[in-house]
């Protein structure tokens, strides 16, 4: 008789230390519950979008001295077996000692997501979790293509739609009182798509 063994490969659980130590490759890589995910590059759409409101926001969050904005690819590390690589965040001054020389350590006030059809099932299901577990208060999901924005608002431990926003109207946020970016700014895609 021959008995034939399956051979299992068991890759170990890391943690956000050991996450740190992997060489680097040029590709994004996020930490969830221990295990390593290939977050996919970024589309030139998704960038625009970025962009176009890290440019908006970011001159009034500094002229307003409200804290920083940070765009990707950064670490955001959630806990320690946890970091993710959100596409913007915002930290006040209020909460500035989470901000490391290397990755920023806790919830930041506000965490953006731009949507694409390989990452919105993840973005909505996987981290929006995380994003509650951790106690980030606000979560905005933009969608490039639909040219919608939802902001959501943390309640209790599961987030809220406090706003969808779609067309002419403008995001807004109590966190920065006096701005605002109209949604066709937001989407101006230059005529390219």
């Amino acid at each position: 008789m021959y008995n034939e063994r399956m051979a299992t490969e068991v890759i170990p659980k890391l943690t956000y230390e050991e996450f740190r130590q992997l060489p680097e490759d040029g590709k994004r890589y996020e930490l969830i519950h221990g295990e390593v995910h290939l977050t996919p590059s970024a589309t030139t759409k998704h960038q625009c979008v970025l962009q176009n409101l890290s440019s908006s926001l970011g001159p009034f969050v500094i002229k307003n001295g409200l804290g920083e904005v940070w765009t990707a690819p950064l670490d955001v590390r959630l806990s320690p077996d946890t970091a993710v690589q959100p596409d913007l965040i915002f930290i006040s001054n209020s909460r500035a000692k989470i901000i490391k020389e290397n990755y920023i350590d806790g919830a930041p006030d506000l965490v953006v997501e731009i949507l694409s059809p390989s990452t919105a099932a993840h973005d909505r299901a996987t981290k929006l979790a995380l994003y509650a577990k951790a106690g980030v208060p606000e979560v905005w999901l933009l969608d490039p293509h639909a040219k919608t924005v939802e902001v959501l608002k943390l309640q209790g431990k599961k987030y809220v739609l406090d706003a969808a926003l779609a067309g002419d109207q403008k995001l807004t946020s109590s966190q920065f009182p006096g701005w605002e970016l109209p949604l066709t700014d937001l989407f101006d895609f230059r005529g390219r798509f």
